[in-house]
């Protein structure tokens, strides 16, 4: 069984890191083009406005994107096996719950939620452009997140890289680029996309029989283990989205601008990191169903070393040619930018930790640590950049927090993981 799962998960490393790297190219492109057709204030509410998307559809997937990893594989591998039909019904009638509460919360509170996301107010269609697409991406993090506990990491790859290649699209093609053209183009791909991608696995599993009491059953698992990551992954992505929203409403969105070109380069780099969490979530899931939670610890430990190692090379090289990088991913305008930028990669290093054992954590517990420590930190965050008055200062409280990040998650794994073997 240990060399069985050994084998497929070198391949399904090998798999993951060379999609990822193709899907962090498109970034790239993304950026640089964004970058060189919209003007400075339009590039910052775009970047406001992706920010504030990323993290309401996280809060529309409400933990399911953690919750399907971990529960798929208990389900297939443990000594009792269950179908997981129910389980993705529930988790599908649990997301579209939250959407629409999330929805209603929008709508009573319009005008603030407006300033919030779009950094203006009365712009009602790019509202609601932005909601569709936020809960859209959401259902890409279900299918996602379903392609995972299945260890169908062939899929989950080919899935994200298709989603990332279209986006780019409308990029080049369309004659005219503003934040509601380029949100509502990928609004219209990302949901025909998904469409396909539900439409196959539903044909595929459409035989399976389930009551509606197993269903029941499930979504009161689902809501156990998911309500407190919920608010995990609206503080995960709050870390990233409250500097540019807190900026974008201090300071203006020239500033926004200004700064969202550090948090682009930390978040250009991160999804090689992420990349090995993705897969260690189902295993270690597998690995509790089997008892053999003592492998994946040394797996962990292992990557560590090798975390380290990597995040600091590339943090050298970005911090070195950071000036060439600047000019290469934006354009001139942005070279301004190159001391917040060398503040802001340097928490590289703790966020690439945080990434590694966030999902293990995840995987060996069902008490939400991860909610704590996220809480925690933007707590923090929330009052470092109240007592900052400069861009500058506000870099460094970043760095701060992600130092405190990487710090909290290291202690936390070693802490249960250890509880959990004795």
């Amino acid at each position: 069984m240990i060399i069985g799962l050994r084998s497929k998960m070198s391949k399904d490393i090998i798999w993951t890191f060379t999609v990822q790297m193709m899907i962090m190219v498109c970034a790239f492109v993304v950026t640089k083009l964004l970058s060189n057709r919209l003007s400075v204030e339009d590039f910052g509410q775009y970047n406001l406005i992706k920010r504030s998307v990323q993290v309401l559809s996280f809060m529309m997937l409400a933990g399911v994107g953690i919750a399907l990893p971990r529960y798929i594989p208990l389900y297939q591998k443990g000594e009792q096996q269950k179908p997981i039909v129910p389980l993705l019904t529930a988790a599908l009638i649990y997301i579209i719950g939250i959407t629409l509460i999330i929805c209603f919360v929008c709508g009573v509170f319009g005008d603030r939620m407006h300033l919030i996301i779009l950094g203006e107010k009365g712009n009602d269609s790019l509202f609601v452009i932005a909601l569709a697409y936020a809960f859209i991406l959401a259902m890409a993090q279900f299918v996602f997140a379903y392609y995972r506990g299945t260890g169908n990491f062939k899929w989950y790859n080919a899935t994200q890289l298709s989603i990332q290649m279209a986006i780019i699209l409308p990029l080049v093609f369309l004659p005219v680029l503003t934040s509601k053209s380029v949100f509502f183009s990928w609004l219209i791909i990302t949901t025909l996309l998904v469409g396909v991608y539900m439409g196959r696995e539903w044909f595929i599993r459409k035989k399976a029989h389930f009551t509606m009491a197993s269903v029941k059953t499930e979504l009161k698992t689902i809501v156990k283990y998911s309500s407190g990551r919920l608010l995990a992954d609206f503080f995960l992505f709050s870390l990233s989205a409250f500097p540019l929203i807190y900026i974008g409403n201090t300071q203006g969105l020239q500033s926004t601008a200004y700064y969202s070109v550090g948090i682009t380069f930390v978040t250009m780099v991160t999804p090689l990191y992420s990349f090995m969490g993705i897969i260690l979530l189902p295993y270690v899931s597998e690995s509790i169903a089997n008892r053999e939670l003592h492998q994946a610890n040394h797996f962990v430990n292992k990557l560590a070393a090798g975390y380290i190692a990597s995040a600091l090379f590339i943090t050298a090289v970005i911090y070195v040619f950071v000036r060439f990088l600047t000019l290469f991913f934006f354009s001139d305008s942005y070279l301004v930018t190159t001391d917040l930028s060398r503040i802001m990669i340097l928490s590289i290093l703790p966020q690439s930790l945080y990434l590694l054992y966030r999902n293990p954590i995840d995987a060996v517990s069902v008490i939400p640590y991860n909610t704590i420590i996220l809480g925690i930190c933007l707590i923090a965050l929330v009052v470092a950049f109240y007592l900052s008055t400069t861009l500058t200062q506000m870099a460094w409280a970043y760095l701060a927090i992600s130092v405190l990040q990487g710090v909290l998650s290291w202690a936390t794994w070693h802490l249960i993981k250890n509880s959990h073997q004795a």
